[in-house]
């Protein structure tokens, strides 16, 4: 029996998909972040034209280019995520804080455990005899004259 891995096969089919509109072949991934970029383009171009103008149809090009790099381009380093999912992984993250199973939990207010290997259930510990209890405070002291 054979195993293949699809991942790379897929992946690179995905990739070369392409469109053909009027004579120029585009990838259909280019051709849809290019459409979806341009109504915000527009909308800022609007915006921008009360101001400065006919300059402000720089922001066209400036809006698709920002598209193209946060939604194509990858991270140098680590897991080479899209730029995207870096900033949203960013702003998920909780520093300080540990995650068990996606739960923040805090350490110190979970009582240890001892991990013993066996086949048949262990009887459960003892509680200590002892208690420590809290020292007194000024408040609660009995003042004697």
């Amino acid at each position: 029996m054979n195993v293949y891995s699809l991942t790379p096969l897929l992946r690179r089919a995905n990739q070369q998909r392409r469109v053909v509109i009027q004579g120029f072949d585009l990838p259909v991934r280019g051709l849809t972040i290019a459409g979806v970029a341009l109504a915000p383009a527009l909308v800022l171009t609007a915006i921008l034209w009360m101001f400065f103008g006919q300059y402000a149809l720089l922001a066209v090009p400036l809006v698709e280019l920002f598209a193209f790099w946060i939604i194509e381009s990858r991270t140098r380093s680590g897991l080479q995520l899209r730029q995207y999912q870096r900033f949203v992984d960013k702003r998920r993250s909780v520093t300080g804080t540990f995650l068990v199973c996606n739960r923040p939990i805090t350490p110190l207010s979970h009582v240890f455990g001892h991990v013993m290997a066996s086949s048949v259930p262990g009887l459960p510990t003892p509680k200590p005899s002892f208690v420590l209890e809290p020292a007194p405070s000024r408040t609660n002291r009995k003042v004697t004259a």
